[in-house]
């Protein structure tokens, strides 16, 4: 592999890294605020990662991946999928470590945020913001 096309991907990383902060605190501060404010858990995990994906995915299309020239309507649908999907699954993982096994409140959250990172950035980068001229040729 190229040096050139090691930095470049290197330099993806990074930036994914820094919308995943930037992510992190839109999460971190709305659910905060909504817990002080009463909110249920399941609400307002809900509701900060549905402000988490909004700014995710405007950060990743324009500053991660660098996507802004291509039509964003599929890549947006791409995106909600796969976020609703993780969602739902944090929504279960909650679940079952909070009410099922008794753990506290915030190891479920936690755990939960794990789970929607890491599956998060393989699917966004191989999926929703994949370079469609690196599709894979029928074997």
């Amino acid at each position: 592999m190229r040096l050139s096309i090691l930095i470049k991907e290197f330099s993806t990383m990074i930036r994914f890294v820094l919308v995943g902060l930037g992510n992190t605190g839109v999460f971190t501060l709305t659910a905060y605020l909504l817990n002080k404010a009463g909110w249920h858990y399941m609400a307002y995990t809900a509701a900060a990662y549905s402000l988490g994906i909004l700014f995710s995915f405007i950060m990743n299309c324009i500053f991660t991946f660098r996507s802004f020239a291509r039509p964003l309507h599929p890549m947006f649908i791409r995106f909600i999928i796969l976020t609703f999907s993780l969602l739902g699954c944090v929504q279960i993982i909650q679940y079952l470590l909070i009410e099922k096994a008794g753990l506290a409140e915030l190891v479920g959250v936690i755990a939960g945020m794990v789970f929607y990172t890491s599956c998060g950035y393989t699917g966004n980068r191989l999926w929703v913001f994949r370079n469609p001229s690196k599709k894979s040729s029928p074997a």
